[in-house]
């Protein structure tokens, strides 16, 4: 980045700093809230228990209105995981006053832990864990946590946490923020550690643009390696940023390689061109989708297929890859009959599933079944007494196929089997039998949540 752009970069990113960044009053009230709740706590747990705030408040990393706290109690390693987890939830349990209007959720993570939603608004997520001194007393993978707020508050400046603040606003623009098996994005302690690697976010778009892959980044030391095929092989990705707190852990084994895609792209474009739309994108009012998403679809030239269905009222932590396993087997079939599909992408909103569809038109009346290499004697017969019914069979070199009637003219025909639970049925939570197909034309109810996991797809 040239000298004029750096300076652009660098107005750019105070200005977004003055929208994304809490103001000194809201800081003060995040700790007047934490220090209430710490203490009401403090009152309930043995004193034996060390209570600790750890995540983005903790590192004062967290943007304007997220004032979600996470607060942990740290046990005795004397403590079994069973008995720690279920005293946990006794604690948890009992700070929530249900007499002031005050309720509480059982989460589960590696064990459970309750969620407290206050009065104010406010929510609390009070976690047990192991107190440890390394990762080498590891009991469960929460006991990290502290050691991370330990690193980060001994290593960050206070312009490196508004460089984070930065980051996870951008990221959160792009839809790429969040470790969610659904998401595949940046988690907020990798924010951190990129940012701690690079220096900045201006040198971490300029790191990120060039990277190749396999890269391994270790910030505890901010090296980095390329092509580190033991590394590579050991955590099965090959992105990886060692935990300075866990060399065993990586810390982006939630980022898929499309979301880092993404970034990239993302770095290069702000690295030629400094724009502050690109942290704030191109807005839509509610109103607006519908004719969005219709114009999008016209000027395609594709066919859009759209399937809603129930789910349970169930974490999307668990009911999302469902639907994505059952979604993948539905567009796996539909390739195995001769129909390509440019775009697929599922998502759940509220008590609904989604499955959306791009395709060419395209009628298939015919196709051919591959069959065997004809000098294969035996597969060959057996491939021409199975199909005897076809209408021919057709050779390409030595291999044999059957021109077959196609059973499914139309992907119109294959989703309206899947909409009657032939193709995919139901598995564990998730039931495509009942679903509603909609073909090109989305109704306004699902226009909104449709166009704006579009935008993410496509980054239009």
């Amino acid at each position: 980045m040239d000298k004029a752009r750096e300076e652009k970069a660098k107005r750019i990113f105070r200005r977004v700093l003055e929208d994304i960044k809490p103001s000194k009053a809201e800081a003060e009230e995040i700790i007047a809230n934490v220090n209430r709740i710490t203490l009401r706590l403090r009152k309930i747990v043995p004193k034996s228990v060390e209570i600790k705030v750890v995540g983005s408040i903790a590192r004062s990393t967290n943007l304007k209105g997220d004032g979600d706290i996470d607060i942990f109690m740290l046990f005795s390693k004397a403590y079994k995981k069973d008995r720690l987890a279920a005293l946990g939830v006794e604690y948890g349990k009992k700070l929530v006053d249900r007499k002031a209007g005050e309720r509480y959720e059982i989460k589960y993570a590696e064990h459970p832990y309750v969620r407290a939603y206050f009065k104010t608004g406010l929510k609390a997520d009070i976690v047990p864990a192991s107190k440890i001194e390394s990762a080498e007393d590891l009991a469960t993978a929460v006991d990290r946590t502290p050691l991370h707020t330990e690193f980060i508050n001994s290593h960050f400046t206070d312009a490196q946490r508004d460089e984070v603040r930065l980051l996870k606003y951008l990221l959160k623009a792009h839809s790429i923020y969040g470790a969610e098996i659904k998401t595949g994005g940046f988690s907020g302690y990798l924010c951190e550690l990129l940012v701690h690697q690079f220096g900045s976010l201006a040198k971490l778009m300029d790191g990120v643009s060039t990277l190749k892959l396999p890269a391994v980044l270790e910030p505890g030391s901010r090296k980095l390696s390329i092509a580190d095929e033991n590394l590579v092989k050991k955590f099965g990705r090959r992105f990886i940023v060692i935990d300075p707190v866990d060399p065993d852990r990586n810390v982006a084994a939630a980022v898929s390689e499309e979301s880092l895609a993404r970034l990239a792209i993302i770095s290069r474009k702000f690295i030629s061109r400094p724009d502050i739309e690109l942290f704030y994108g191109k807005g839509f009012s509610s109103s607006k989708a519908g004719g969005l998403l219709r114009g999008f679809i016209e000027n395609s030239g594709l066919d859009f297929f759209l399937v809603v269905l129930k789910v349970p009222d169930k974490s999307t932590d668990v009911t999302w890859p469902q639907l994505r396993k059952m979604s993948s087997l539905a567009i796996d079939f539909m390739k195995r009959q001769g129909f390509e599909t440019f775009l697929d992408m599922s998502w759940i909103d509220g008590r609904n599933g989604f499955l959306l569809i791009a395709s060419p038109k395209l009628e298939l009346n015919s196709r051919l079944m591959k069959g065997p290499d004809v000098f294969k004697t035996k597969e060959t017969s057996a491939f021409v007494d199975k199909h005897k019914g076809s209408m021919g069979f057709v050779f390409k070199n030595s291999t044999i196929y059957s021109l077959e009637k196609s059973k499914y003219p139309s992907m119109e025909a294959i989703l309206k089997d899947v909409a009657d639970g032939r193709i995919v049925g139901k598995r564990n939570d998730i039931d495509f039998k009942g679903a509603k197909v909609f073909i090109n034309k989305i109704p306004e109810e699902y226009s909104y949540s449709t166009y704006t996991e579009l935008r993410k797809a496509v980054s239009i």
